[in-house]
């Protein structure tokens, strides 16, 4: 069977298909609500969130184009969060302090029981990362994005995004190298791999 994509779908919502839109839904659902969880902690609100950004959608006359379907989702629920967080507060004064962003052990999607630890040691590691490193590295590493998607959900230059990664992985590195006594090999399979940490800075 074949899997419409991305720009398939949307191109098809802004041809009027409003069915294509509750594909994309039911595609990226799961996804923004994991990411906005990081940032809010009111799972009820970022539920609400998430329908209202799709609603709004919904209800636009003209759909623009867009680069990236997935970073333009990302990129507004980011933007409802922040506002949510800093009602009243211009969201383009705020800094990265002032959004924190939570990784657990469970973000690795370790597949095997045996890699607990290894689970456990990079989570710690990456919680020594400063917020915008962490937002950082789990959307380059785990959501797959380029840095131009990135550049654009974050509010950042091309550059200042690789600074954030480069300065981040050399951490963790760090962190992980301290630690490698303790720490066992991660199979090939693992989505953090120490490959993923070397390629990750390209």
């Amino acid at each position: 069977m074949l899997t419409l994509t991305d720009d398939i779908l949307w191109d098809s919502f802004r041809q009027g298909n409003k069915e294509a839109l509750a594909k994309l839904f039911e595609r990226h659902y799961a996804q923004l609500f994991r990411y906005a969880h990081k940032i809010h902690p009111d799972r009820e609100a970022i539920n609400d969130l998430v329908q209202d950004l799709f609603l709004e959608i919904w209800q636009q006359r003209d759909p623009k184009p867009v680069m990236s379907i997935k970073g333009y989702l990302l990129q507004s629920i980011r933007y409802k969060l922040i506002r949510l967080t800093r009602s009243g507060v211009d969201t383009r004064t705020i800094e990265e302090h002032d959004t924190p962003f939570v990784m657990s052990a469970e973000d690795l999607r370790i597949q095997q029981e045996e890699d607990a630890a290894w689970n456990k040691q990079l989570a710690e590691a990456i919680q020594q990362l400063s917020p915008r490193q962490r937002e950082v590295v789990y959307l380059r590493f785990y959501l797959s994005l380029s840095y131009r998607e990135i550049c654009s959900i974050l509010s950042l230059d091309y550059q200042i995004a690789r600074n954030h990664l480069h300065q981040g992985i050399k951490r963790l590195r760090g962190i992980l190298e301290q630690r490698s006594i303790s720490v066992p090999a991660p199979p090939p399979t693992q989505a953090f791999s120490q490959k993923r940490i070397d390629e990750g800075n390209r």
